[in-house]
């Protein structure tokens, strides 16, 4: 016999029990109508999340190439390709070449360096960076006009604390000349 027709013959066997238990005992089959639902709907869930969370391929982000160059370049005149590609984590020249065509950058073939000659982006050839924020605020909305942020008086005192007898004290506030708040204490 093989293995699929044992488990057709055991579930056979289990159905048959379960139906004289039924039989038997109605109101079992409100329990067992319940275990089945809830591990249908278990599974059901279990389906349904690992189908949602799928391995998505994340796309990686290309490096900056123009802040590494400026990062690299400090008192140089200029940067090579083996230099740029540690600093990137590329895999090969050819990778940090393909990056530096697509941000426009010529690549000379032969640049001179202080760790050596070879291919690489010439001071000449390193672009700019963008000018700094003249505000200090980076953020691109107006200036705060609220009536609330600025005060036309100037500082003042603060709040005094007057002790009364053992366990009281009085707070005071001097821009609040007519109510005092007396607090309990312990």
């Amino acid at each position: 016999m093989s293995e699929r027709t044992a488990r057709f013959v055991l579930l056979a066997v289990l159905l048959l029990a379960m139906w004289g238990i039924v039989a038997a005992l109605p109101e079992t089959a409100y329990v067992i109508i319940g275990v089945l639902g809830t591990l249908g709907v278990q599974r059901a869930r279990a389906w349904r999340n690992a189908r949602r969370t799928q391995p998505v391929v994340a796309e990686e982000a290309t490096p900056d190439v123009v802040a590494a160059l400026h990062r690299l370049v400090g008192n140089d005149r200029g940067v090579l390709l083996t230099r740029l590609r540690d600093d990137l984590g590329a895999a090969d020249t050819k990778t940090v070449r393909a990056l530096l065509d697509a941000a426009g950058i010529p690549i000379r073939a032969g640049v001179r360096t202080r760790a050596g000659n070879g291919p690489g982006v010439h001071t000449d050839d390193i672009p700019t960076p963008p000018p700094a924020p003249v505000d200090g605020c980076c953020c691109s909305s107006d200036a705060n006009t609220n009536a609330n942020s600025g005060s036309e008086r100037g500082a003042e005192e603060g709040l005094r604390v007057e002790r009364i007898g053992q366990s009281g004290y009085i707070l005071r506030d001097p821009a609040d000349t007519v109510r005092h708040h007396t607090v309990r204490g312990k």
